[in-house]
């Protein structure tokens, strides 16, 4: 596969001027921060964007999961292209990502600098630190499932090409919680949707507590349960935990990776 790569800081403008770069050199296949787009829709894989922590948006942008990989394998397998162009921070970004994806060798490198003015640059940067917005080089229909918790805005684009002039639409994403500055969620707010939620649970008979703390930027989660006896304990706190996380994200717009049951006893009665 023929890989061209467009370089620029974190919040420049790649995602914004990616649909310029693959016009131009006529690319179907854009890979931005972990989702694959294929002629303007998304065709696999998952963004770096939606993620909240920072290490593992980083491991989301340079598909390092087995099963993000072969999710854009199979769907490489299935279009049968033969030009990518892969948007990354550095070029050590877009090594690991096409290390990663088995592409071989990166043929052509575009800088941010040499498509958009120093002034555009820097005033995308200031959006994306000061208004918390990112832009997806999709239709905001194609992203709309993928980004719970988050405003979704389009944005037209039109540009040049030959002689006439092509339109390209954009998804502008941002979490609720920008529109507002910043926003503190009380611990005791998280206590009390959980000790909701699990109350409604008839195979919960006891909730002996809840403990919230924050460790090393991550909101850290740990629930003393009593369990009826005969569930099956693994898939059942599997399910309670993703039912939960669903819940707190549509409420506050968190996610909690490190969400955690202790089961203290069985009720048999």
């Amino acid at each position: 596969m023929y890989v061209y790569a467009l370089v620029g800081v974190s919040g420049s403008g790649k995602s914004h001027r990616a649909a310029f770069v693959a016009d131009k050199y006529d690319i179907p296949l854009i890979l931005d921060d972990g989702l694959l787009i294929y002629k303007g829709r998304v065709l696999a894989g998952k963004s770096a964007k939606r993620d909240k922590r920072k290490i593992q948006a980083i491991r989301t942008a340079i598909i390092l999961e087995k099963k993000h990989q072969e999710e854009i394998k199979e769907a490489f397998k299935n279009i049968k292209e033969e030009e990518i162009l892969i948007l990354g921070t550095s070029m050590r970004m877009i090594e690991r990502i096409v290390q990663n994806l088995s592409l071989g060798e990166i043929n052509k490198v575009i800088k941010i600098d040499q498509i958009s003015n120093q002034e555009d640059i820097k005033k995308a940067i200031n959006i994306r630190k000061n208004e918390g917005k990112h832009v997806i080089p999709v239709p905001k229909i194609e992203v709309k499932s993928r980004f719970p918790g988050y405003f979704l805005h389009s944005l037209d684009l039109f540009f040049k090409k030959g002689k006439g002039s092509i339109k390209k639409e954009k998804t502008i994403v941002r979490p609720k919680f920008s529109y507002y500055g910043n926003l503190v969620i009380y611990n005791n707010v998280l206590k009390d949707i959980i000790f909701y939620e699990l109350s409604n649970q008839e195979t919960i008979m006891k909730i002996d507590s809840i403990y919230i703390e924050k460790k090393d930027n991550e909101i850290c989660v740990k629930i003393e349960i009593v369990l009826k006896y005969g569930v099956r304990i693994v898939k059942y706190i599997h399910k309670i935990q993703k039912k939960l996380n669903d819940i707190i994200e549509r409420y506050t717009g968190l996610y909690l990776d490190n969400l955690n049951f202790q089961i203290n006893s069985l009720d048999t009665d």
